[in-house]
Parts: structure tokens; sequence; C-alpha cells
């Protein structure tokens, strides 16, 4: 049996085990690249060395900082301050607009799971607040909603583009994106967000959602944290942060050492212990990134790549254009990314976009881009991404998620279709 033969197979029970979930998805990702090298495909030195990748880094360091922003209180602060904007209690589509302008731009520069499960409870205190002018059922949701889109403005906002930036950065003739390179596809379909929940989306809600049964309880607020805060820490976290992600812009480090720097820092200075640091991180992305890096390679090296590239460009034949095979992968991610995990879809699309890119002539990374704009364009099903599934406190159905998520969905496909190839020239 050829390695590309076997290293598809080893792909095929991969995207099994990632539908069916028959295994957690970060066992499921390193066992696919620790079965790579198994069999011979790769060495176990190329497993290992995903692991211990500058992309890596740079998702760790980041949980760290984003976790301590939370820890000292600058993330509450940012929530409260909201809250007290004039007005913002009396109307629940003013509030809900500014609610998800400002978690959307979070979203960008720190995890989004972290920006929902922040706002939630800021949401509870408003609501207990205002008298039922304001709802959960109403604001959950778009939130989640709203940190998932928002998540593709930055190289940091969500897992897919990290993963997508692994992969690219070891797949050879790549290269990776910068800082800001997804915000520029991701501008538009936050605007189209947020005019659709202002719309047509707000009063769908009113018509799909039943009452909220907590809305009404006037005169009593949520504390959400009652926990003294150091000012000298919160501003020397802030500081740290606004460093960090200077730094990430002008590529002054290579961007691991950026975020292993900047939560070094977080950790010396006290903004967060080294105990809550280690509790705060998300193991199963690491667990997916290094896996997926380690299996893609496979991949590449045993040739499997290019027969799956080859076969889909012989499909198309003639209308192969460039375009055409962006929208078909965006597509694809999306309705992928609806069923299983975004984070499980990228680590199978994008190696083999990769390649069909390469087939075409065109640049991979602006193919890798669209891939991860489609799985982040996930928000038909609660089952997709954690920021969406926290939502489903808020008691909403499952085809609440398709009744009201599922127009949005098609609309933000469309409109990336239209000007993804405008914004990158593909």
């Amino acid at each position: 049996m050829t390695q590309s033969i076997l290293s598809l197979i080893i792909l095929a029970a991969i995207i099994i085990c990632f539908i069916t979930r028959v295994m957690p998805l970060g066992v499921t990702a390193v066992a696919g690249a620790a079965a790579m090298a198994a069999t011979g495909i790769i060495s176990f030195a190329d497993v290992f060395s995903s692991f211990m990748s500058d992309t890596v880094m740079l998702v760790a360091g980041m949980i760290v900082v984003g976790s301590a922003l939370t820890e000292t209180g600058v993330a509450d602060h940012v929530g409260k301050k909201l809250m007290n904007i004039p007005g913002v209690r009396k109307s629940e589509r003013l509030f809900l607009l500014i609610l998800l302008i400002v978690v959307a731009v979070l979203s960008g520069f720190m995890s989004n799971t972290a920006t929902v499960a922040i706002f939630l409870p800021l949401i509870d205190s408003a609501v207990r607040g205002s008298g039922g002018r304001i709802t959960r059922k109403n604001t959950y949701m778009a939130v989640g909603v709203s940190s998932v889109v928002g998540g593709n403005l930055t190289l940091i906002g969500s897992t897919p583009q990290i993963i997508a930036q692994g992969i690219l950065s070891s797949t050879e003739g790549c290269t990776i994106m910068t800082f800001f390179e997804l915000g520029k596809g991701a501008l538009p379909l936050i605007a189209v967000m947020l005019i659709y929940y202002f719309t047509v989306g707000y009063s769908l809600q009113k018509k799909v959602l039943g009452p909220d049964e907590l809305a009404a309880l006037p005169g009593e607020v949520l504390a959400v944290n009652k926990k003294p805060t150091s000012v000298l820490k919160m501003a020397m976290c802030v500081i740290v942060f606004l460093l960090g992600v200077a730094a990430l812009m002008v590529s002054l480090l290579p961007a691991g050492q950026v975020a292993a720097g900047a939560a070094c820092i977080c950790i010396l200075t006290r903004c967060i212990s080294l105990k809550k640091a280690v509790r705060s991180m998300d193991w199963t992305s690491i667990m997916v990134l290094g896996g997926s890096m380690g299996f893609s390679k496979g991949l590449d090296k045993s040739g499997a790549l290019q027969m799956i590239s080859d076969h889909l460009l012989g499909f198309f034949g003639e209308t192969a254009t460039p375009i055409l095979i962006m929208g078909t992968f965006l597509v694809l991610a999306a309705i992928m990314g609806n069923v299983m995990s975004h984070t499980a879809t990228t680590s199978v699309l994008v190696p083999i976009v990769i390649a069909v890119a390469k087939g075409l002539g065109s640049n991979p990374t602006l193919f890798a881009i669209a891939v991860v704009i489609g799985c982040n364009l996930a928000f038909t099903t609660p089952i997709s991404t954690p920021p969406l599934t926290m939502t489903l406190k808020g008691g909403y159905r499952f085809n609440d998620y398709v009744m009201l998520g599922g127009p949005l969905n098609v609309i933000c496909i469309v409109v990336a279709i239209i000007t993804l190839p405008l914004i990158y020239s593909i």
C-alpha cells in the first residue's frame, strides 16, 4: 500500500472521529499525527516539533494574557463602563447594538470564548436592573454570534486562524498571515452582522423567541466581580497587552516569542498566578493545533494532498477558476463548521485547499484565509464553537439557532463570496 493511500485512510479515520466525537478532538488530532509517524509517513520528530512551534507558543501566550485581563478586572471594568452609557439600559435595541460592537472588537484581541464568558454575567446584571426592558433571549445568542464574527479581526481572535497559521508555517511554498490580514475580510461581515441585528434580526427574534422568564426582576442587580481589583495590576496588564499587540503588528519578534514574553510578564508581575495561568490554558486547542500540524505534514509528504488536488481540479475541469474554487471551499467550510467543530474543520480543509491553490498557481495563503473565514461563519447550530454553545444557558432551543442564525449565516456567506476576491485580489 502506497504512503499516499495510507495517509488518506488515516485522514478518513480522523474525519470520522471528528464528526462522531468518539474521542475528544485533541486526542483525535494527536492520534492522527502519531499514526502518520507510526506508519513511517513522517518521523516522530516531525510530530513533536509541531508542539514546539512558534504558533503553539502564540496560542498559549495569548490565552494567559487574556486570562490576566479577566483576572485583574480589566475586562469586567470595560463591561461595566458599557452598561453605564446613558440610555443603554432603557433601549434594548441600542443596548444590543453597542454590546455587539464591543464584543466583536474585543473578540479580535482576546479569545472570543473568554469574551462571551465575561459578558454573559454583565448582561445578567443589565437584565435584572432594566425592569424587563432588556432580556437574555434577545441578547445572549447575538453576543455569541458577534464574538464568532469578530474573532476574524486578527490572527489571535479565534482558533481556526491559528491552526491555519501553523499549517501555513509548516508547509513549503506558503507565506504566513499578517496580524490584521484576516481583518480586511472580516470588516464587511461585521457590518452585515450589526445591520442584521439592528433591523430584521431584532424583529425576527421577537417573533421566534418566547418570553424571557428571568427578565422582569427590577432592582436586583447581579454582582459580576466582587473581588477588589488592584489599579496598578490593571494598568500593568493593559500595558503588557497593548505592547504585545503592537509588537505582533510590526513583527518585531516572532509571534510566539512575543506572546510567551507577554505571558511571562503577566505572571511575574502577579497579574495572574502561575497556577491560574496553567488552569486557564485551553489544552484542547493546543492538542488540536499541534496534532493537525503533524498530520498535515504527513498528508503533504506522502503526496496525498497532491492526489486530492488533482482529482478536485479534474472534477471542475475548465471551470476551475480561483474564484470558483475559493467560493466552493468557503461554503464547504461553513457547512462542515456547523455540523462539526470549526477547529476540526480547519485542520482538515486547510491542507487540502493549500494543495489546490498551488495546483491553480494561486497564493495558498489567500485560499487558507477563505477557509478560515468560512469556518468562523458557523452560527446556524450551537455545536460548532464554544462561544455559541455557552449561550444555550439563555434558554434557546436548537431550532432557534437555525431560524435566527441561519439567515445571517447565509447572508454572510454570500457577502464573503462577493467581497473576499475583491479584497484579496483572488
